[in-house]
């Protein structure tokens, strides 16, 4: 037994078709009959005998398949073989016969999607009995490089009520170089746009999906944001064999390695629940930074290392993920209990990046935090509103007062209004813009004295029970 068995009524047909191919794209086996216009006592023999090997049994219920005889006759024949019986419903109202049973609402018709629980109960239910090396997979890659250069079929981006960092480059190549019209790339929440670039970067398409702005976009969203592009190219484009993206949320005031997480949940969504493209064969994210780079891939090795549904790739940096192999994914909200955050005020420079990755973020993420900034070098409303909420909900807030940058200053006296706990670094040498005997900061010369320094300092915080 190692199918799922559709019931429906002929008038449904094309719904069962439909829903077939949401099954069978999610992994699974299904028979259903398509001979049902010439009932015949070989066709019933052939409709016993796929009951009777199923390993569920999955009934569309309407008005129509309540009229109807042949669909009663195949209830009943699962009922008196104990097959697992699983509602779904296209129209009307829940049938009273099976009332005891939790069904699965598809009134939406042709677009309808499955959900997550009920795609986890029929794989209770199923075997798995496909070998790996015939299973559909995905391979996901992480690599150094421009999304503007990368050849795929399609690029996906994000418009947060505005463009920033790569999404930026991308729309003003597009209306720039191929001539559209900026205002149709400017897509609001819950919608999006394909387009053709017309060789304006290297990918064929650009997909434009429409998110919150910065000061709403958070991990949640990440990987919604993640799980709304494939459904897009599911319908727009299910031809998609290559898929490019960016790291959506570093630079924007969002730990990187918690972004990386959201966003491969927001893969693994899709990837469970059969809500992808079906020619889709590669994901490729793409940073602009090598040492970012690094650091993903290594983030993404320990979660990957111990899953049964990814292996590594022969050759290369990469996995390849195999469809309808469910792992849960856990991306952690900030706000929620255990997962709390400490915000970093530095200005965006190159000697900036080396101290926050390599001297505070270590010890921050040691503490059970996420270690998030700001790298933009400018602050429009959008992510001056991001920056003071995540002052704001900042379980301690680190400030490297280095280059006297009136910025961080700014940041440091909204995070004193509103009472955060503060820790203060400054390399030795550094001229100071407030009294540092009343705000003695941690001076240091080389980036592993942060280390060492900021860990003591926060042990210290947390003694005193303020972390």
């Amino acid at each position: 037994m190692a199918h799922i068995f559709i019931s429906y009524s002929k008038q449904d047909m094309d719904f069962a078709r439909y829903l077939r191919a949401l099954l069978e794209h999610a992994g699974f086996a299904v028979w259903m009959d398509e001979v049902r216009l010439q009932p015949s006592a070989r066709w019933w023999k052939s409709i016993e005998q796929n009951i009777e090997s199923c390993a569920v049994f999955v009934v569309v219920m309407s008005p129509h398949a309540a009229e109807s005889d042949w669909v009663e006759r195949e209830i009943l024949l699962a009922e008196k073989l104990r097959r697992p019986i699983y509602p779904v419903l296209l129209a009307g109202e829940a049938w009273s016969r099976l009332a005891n049973i939790q069904y699965e609402d598809m009134r939406a018709g042709l677009r309808a999607k499955p959900s997550a629980g009920f795609l986890h109960n029929l794989r209770a239910r199923l075997p798995d009995t496909t070998p790996r090396t015939a299973a559909r997979s995905i391979i996901l890659t992480i690599r150094e490089g421009d999304v503007t250069k990368v050849k795929a079929d399609v690029v996906a981006l994000k418009h947060a009520s505005s463009f920033y960092g790569a999404d930026q480059i991308v729309a003003y190549n597009l209306t720039v170089l191929a001539g559209l019209n900026q205002e149709s790339l400017e897509v609001k929440p819950d919608e999006y746009c394909l387009v053709p670039t017309e060789n304006a970067i290297a990918a064929a398409r650009a997909l434009f999906v429409g998110t919150p702005p910065p000061r709403h976009f958070g991990y949640r969203q990440i990987r919604e944001f993640t799980t709304r592009v494939l459904d897009a190219l599911t319908t727009a484009a299910p031809d998609t064999r290559h898929l490019a993206m960016t790291i959506h949320g570093p630079g924007f005031g969002l730990d990187e390695v918690e972004a990386l997480r959201s966003q491969f949940a927001g893969y693994l969504d899709s990837i469970n629940q059969g809500r992808l493209p079906p020619a889709l064969e590669r994901i490729t994210i793409l940073e602009i930074s090598p040492n970012r780079v690094k650091r993903l891939r290594a983030a993404l090795d320990a979660q990957l290392e111990p899953a049964e549904y990814a292996e590594p790739l022969a050759t290369g940096w990469g996995y390849r993920l195999y469809v309808g192999t469910p792992q849960p994914a856990r991306p952690a909200e900030p706000e929620t209990p255990g997962k709390r955050h400490a915000f970093v005020l530095m200005p965006p420079t190159a000697d900036a990046e080396d101290v926050f990755f390599y001297g505070i973020q270590s010890p921050i993420h040691a503490l059970g935090l996420l270690c998030e900034r700001v790298e933009q070098p400018g602050l429009d409303d959008d992510l001056l509103d991001q920056v003071k909420r995540r002052i704001e909900t900042a379980a301690v807030v680190v400030a490297d007062l280095t280059a006297a940058d009136p910025r961080v200053y700014l940041q440091l006296g909204y995070a004193w209004g509103k009472g955060r706990p503060t820790i203060l670094l400054a390399k030795a040498g550094s001229r100071l813009a407030l009294d540092s005997t009343r705000y003695a900061p941690i001076v240091y010369e080389r980036i592993k004295d942060v280390d060492s320094a900021l860990a003591q300092s926060l042990d210290a915080l947390k003694a005193e029970g303020l972390l």
